[in-house]
């Protein structure tokens, strides 16, 4: 460890934090300073809305976690300097599911996914992205790192895995996020702010331009295309919805995949999660925790979803496949053949074979049930959907969405 915990008495700084990047990697060039963006709201956000109140393990932890997302970036560029390859690399007519949490975009990724025409980045890669796959097969203590890494942040929040269950078996093994994973080397992720923001840096995840932290993307799946050429990216980014006109302009050509659930189910969910996630700043979080974490949720998503819709309607209809958890969960071969033609692409009979041996081993309550309730996050029907009335007229009715919040 490079700090101690008399170090962490005040929130560090982001020049700190890039000093102990340098002492672990030995490297210092970051990029386009405009990357730092991210870093500074987090960071500001961390210092004024967060810091007093976490636990010094909690401290440590989110300190360990900057520091190693800052140190990915450094041996991307570094790898990125030593060979010309990889920014050559084309990345066209991507898949890319942005529909909010909770709403089956980690089941769809994953059907998406068994398509031996598609590549989907893993969490192990994100994690240890150095070397280049294009320079061999990833060592066996590379990603036992990326393991140990991965299952050391949830240590506080065990229940994170009844809601992503993948992580038992799969563990760093598992799909990757867009933004959980590999755009949070840029600070700009919902998932920090999840874990230990403030209101400052939900603002500015809703408010800020996120070109650079696109173009960061793109260079991240230009360095893992390098060697698997020929195939197309299958990705997933919950939180897309707060960058969707960046994403669109950085892919004109990507097919974007919106899913749609049931608003009672979705939003009782996505509370649920965040109330446990809240549990990374190191104390148990109460009834009246989850109650107001439920609020600002359902705010959150609002916001993100009318700012989602407005981009929509800039990048244009032909760009957009809107899909139906409930379509996904009653014949998941059918939607994704569905998807596959809007998109101009052809299932093969390989791919369906393999969803339907992936979902024969992998029933949905293999590792037990998420259970939640809208009622315990102080949501009514009525607001919700009055709120979400837009998104309602917009979507409800055509993709199986029913428009009464029912539990």
């Amino acid at each position: 460890m490079i700090w101690t915990r008399s170090d962490l008495e005040a929130c560090p700084t982001t020049e700190m934090l890039q000093e102990w990047t340098w002492e672990r990697t030995h490297l210092e060039d970051f990029g386009d300073p405009a990357s730092h963006a991210g870093l500074r709201a987090f960071v500001a956000s961390l210092a004024a809305e967060t810091w007093a109140t976490m636990t010094d393990q909690a401290r440590e932890i989110v300190v360990d976690y900057l520091v190693h997302h800052l140190g990915t970036r450094l041996w991307l560029i570094d790898d990125r300097k030593r060979y010309s390859e990889i920014a050559r690399q084309k990345v066209e007519r991507p898949l890319i599911i942005v529909g909010p949490p909770r709403s089956g975009s980690t089941l769809l990724h994953t059907l998406l996914s068994l398509d031996p025409e598609n590549m989907a980045p893993e969490h192990w890669i994100c994690r240890e992205p150095s070397p280049p796959l294009a320079m061999g097969a990833p060592s066996l203590e590379r990603l036992d790192r990326a393991q140990r890494r991965m299952m050391q942040l949830f240590e506080l929040i065990p229940d994170v895995f009844v809601t992503h269950p993948y992580m038992i078996e799969e563990g760093a093994g598992a799909l990757a996020e867009c933004g959980s994973d590999i755009l949070n080397m840029v600070s700009t992720s919902q998932e920090m702010w999840c874990f230990w923001g403030g209101e400052t840096y939900r603002r500015y995840l809703l408010e800020a331009d996120h070109s650079h932290a696109l173009a960061f993307h793109h260079a991240f799946l230009q360095h893992c295309q390098w060697g698997n050429t020929g195939k197309r990216w299958a990705l997933k980014g919950s939180e897309h919805g707060l960058w969707l006109g960046e994403l669109g302009r950085q892919y004109p050509d990507a097919k974007l995949i919106w899913t749609h659930r049931d608003l009672a189910q979705q939003l009782g969910s996505l509370a649920s999660v965040q109330s446990i996630l809240r549990g990374l700043n190191g104390h148990p979080v109460t009834p009246e925790m989850r109650e107001a974490q439920g609020r600002l949720a359902v705010a959150h998503q609002l916001a993100t979803c009318r700012k989602a819709m407005a981009a929509r309607d800039v990048l244009g209809e032909d760009q957009f496949i809107d899909v139906s958890y409930h379509d996904v969960m009653a014949d998941p071969v059918r939607t994704v053949g569905r998807i596959y033609e809007q998109a101009g692409l052809v299932m093969s009979d390989v791919h369906a074979d393999n969803i339907r041996d992936w979902l024969t081993r992998n029933p949905q309550t293999k590792h037990g049930q998420h259970k939640h309730s809208p009622d315990e996050f102080g949501m009514t029907a009525d607001a919700i959907n009055r709120d979400f009335a837009d998104y309602l007229e917009r979507f409800g009715f055509g993709f199986g969405i029913r428009p009464a919040l029912t539990a």
